[in-house]
């Protein structure tokens, strides 16, 4: 069957990494291959909440050091249980603060998140296809994406950790697209609540790859998840993550 994949009528078939708090994350040990500074970025991702209500848990983190603890740019679970995006410009100063208005802790409940920005006009926080956006902070500025570590499910020295599982982790800097419009939305989120196939790179929702596309096929060996579908080069893993119990591809 020959599908379009811009209409986003293909389900994907996923497994998920569980992440378990205490050992597991995954570093670049190096900045984005490909990176640039933009105003401009999109990001993805299916999680579910196993743990650590009330404490900060993150998803992905652009570091200014290697093994560091000053993230230039991070994607959390806040400590108020709110998810949220915080980057910076060049000089360090906090240009984008975007978060949900509604809080999330830990159940067996999938969500998916969805957000996308242009710091010169508008930004856009979605949780499975509902709008639940806060901005605190979006100025006309670019942000500094060209760091020089990227970690995902801890903080560059291991603190922070994710409790919960990750799939279909998207990540696009420089990259835009406007979310209110339902069918941009469809690209990765059916409208029964599915995750969308987003292309063998990632390059379906927009004609081009993501810098971070972290995929797991269903049956898929979890260790591959720390295989980088995108350009932005492959991470390392740290502890030994498992195949999730569940994923947002099952029914």
């Amino acid at each position: 069957m020959i599908i379009n994949p811009y209409i986003g009528s293909s389900f994907a078939n996923c497994d998920s990494a569980d992440f378990d708090g205490t050992n597991d994350y995954m570093t670049r040990g190096a900045g984005l291959t490909g990176a640039a500074d933009s105003k401009l970025g999109i990001l993805s991702v299916w999680l579910r909440l196993d743990g650590g209500d009330g404490t900060a848990l993150h998803i992905l983190n652009l570091m200014t050091t290697l093994g560091g603890t000053n993230n230039h740019f991070r994607f959390t679970r806040a400590t108020t249980n709110v998810i949220a995006v915080v980057g910076a410009n060049a000089a360090a100063s906090n240009i984008i603060d975007l978060r949900t208005t509604s809080t999330y802790t830990a159940s067996g409940t999938w969500y998916h998140v969805l957000m996308s920005w242009d710091m010169a006009v508008t930004s856009h926080v979605y949780v499975n296809d509902a709008s639940d956006k806060n901005q605190v902070t979006l100025t006309d500025d670019t942000i500094d994406y060209t760091k020089e570590d990227c970690v995902v499910g801890a903080q560059g020295d291991g603190t922070f950790k994710f409790d919960g599982c990750l799939a279909e982790l998207y990540f696009a800097p420089g990259q835009y697209l406007d979310f209110s419009i339902v069918a941009n939305r469809r690209k990765f989120i059916s409208a029964s609540g599915k995750p969308i196939q987003l292309g063998r790179r990632g390059e379906l929702p927009t004609g081009t790859a993501p810098l971070v596309y972290q995929h797991l096929d269903k049956g898929e060996a979890v260790a591959n998840f720390a295989t980088n579908r995108g350009p932005g080069g492959d991470f390392t893993i740290t502890g030994t993550p498992d195949t999730g119990s569940t994923s947002p591809s099952d029914a």
